[in-house]
């Protein structure tokens, strides 16, 4: 039977809504999935000898070793010096080593740099790593030396200690729309270690300043939000969620958590966010050593987390050791003992005051007494000295003979 409704299948009616709507949803399906199968931390060409070489750093290079590198080229490693002895090494020592590195290889690019040809083997090695440049790269070299120190060990104590903060910190990304594996950073920030203090005043196991965390938390002379985890924890994800809408990419974001976003944007505008460049050739101020492989060390510390059980075998049967106690209050536990204390001690000074006063004022009593007194004693003596003449007078005529 006719039916004054158009028929519904894939070619009229509301059959080609239908249909155009699941197009359009597999059209915007691809893209997605493409996006989702990248890499969500990409790893440019420009920093992969930097990835590599804080891996090792991390994973290879016990506290005791010290590696001598270029600060640019950071592939270029001159020599890795093991330090003989157990446990961590002194303040002594490590200045010891890092004098002695590199005054051997500032004299041996110098050396080179000057056309003398190479005879050690230390100056065959040198002189390989620089085959084919000009003798000026070598003095360049020579002023561009640095000395790291291994971190297994302490990179080890970090993977135990974010036992009990991952799940936690990791949910909390996720809440925040972040990326769960950013929890890494707090690794290369702290090692996980919520009583961490840095030189720079940086506290916590995200290293807010104080600046920097007013903006976020409560930090006030007696509170410090810095030191509880999961309100850091908020605050760092709420901080790199704004670095990630500001630059649009994972590199610049996590680089602004170190140098700022103000200045990562500079940089990204100069260098139209390409990371790789601005690593490379951006020369702001402060944007040194640390900045530019503060990402590195991320993709590092990523990279030893997700193959932990190949790199540390035996982790996984060791048992983390209990984090240390929150406490973000450091007001005196008797506030109105301690107002009532500072109450007298404000009367005890007022006390003092009064006393000085008074001993200022007798003081002066007693010179002003003394002077008197000593006016006395001046007339009282000159009196006595005017009957004593009188009386010689008187003794004279008396005992003067009389005229016969």
């Amino acid at each position: 039977m006719a039916s004054g409704i158009p028929a519904k299948g894939p070619r009229g009616g509301y059959g080609w809504i239908i249909f155009a709507l699941c197009v359009l949803a597999i059209g915007f399906a691809a893209p997605f999935a493409a996006s989702a199968a990248e890499v969500v931390f990409p790893q440019p060409k420009a920093i992969q000898p930097n990835v590599k070489f804080w891996i090792d750093v991390f994973s290879t290079y016990s506290e005791r070793d010290f590696i001598i590198h270029d600060r640019t080229n950071i592939e270029h490693v001159y020599q890795v010096m093991h330090l003989p002895g157990a446990g961590d090494p002194t303040r002594e020592e490590v200045a010891y080593v890092n004098d002695y590195l590199k005054a051997k290889y500032a004299a041996i690019l110098n050396r080179l740099a000057s056309g003398q040809p190479p005879v050690t083997i230390e100056d065959r090695q040198v002189a390989e790593m620089f085959k084919g440049e000009p003798p000026a790269a070598y003095a360049l070299a020579a002023q561009n030396l640095r000395v790291q120190q291994g971190l297994r060990n302490r990179f080890r104590q970090g993977l135990l200690r974010s036992r009990y903060y991952r799940p936690t910190m990791e949910r909390i990304f996720r809440q925040s729309g972040l990326p769960p594996e950013l929890v890494t950073l707090a690794t290369v920030e702290s090692g996980f270690y919520s009583r961490a203090k840095s030189s720079a005043g940086a506290v916590g196991i995200w290293q807010f300043t104080r600046g920097t965390g007013r903006q976020y938390m409560r930090i006030t002379r007696w509170h410090d939000d810095r030191l509880n985890p999961d309100t850091e924890t908020r605050a760092a994800a709420e901080l790199l969620r704004s670095n990630y809408d500001a630059l649009g990419s994972w590199p610049l974001a996590i680089t602004a958590y170190n140098y700022g976003t103000g200045g990562t944007e500079l940089a990204s505008s100069e260098f139209g966010g390409d990371y790789g460049r601005i690593v490379q050739e951006y020369n702001g101020p402060h944007f040194g050593f640390a900045t530019r492989n503060y990402y590195p060390e991320f993709l590092a510390a990523l990279y030893i987390h997700e193959h932990e059980d190949r790199i540390f075998p035996n982790l996984k049967y060791e048992e983390a050791p209990p984090p240390p106690v929150v406490r973000t209050d450091f007001a005196p536990r008797h506030r109105r003992h301690w107002r009532v204390h500072r109450v007298s001690a404000h009367r005890s000074s007022r006390l003092r005051h009064r006393r000085r006063t008074t001993v200022h004022s007798s003081r002066v009593h007693q010179v002003s007494t003394h002077r008197h007194r000593h006016v006395a004693v001046g007339h009282a003596a000159h009196a006595a000295k005017n009957r004593r003449h009188r009386a010689r007078l008187a003794q004279r005529g008396a005992r003067r003979p009389e005229k016969s």
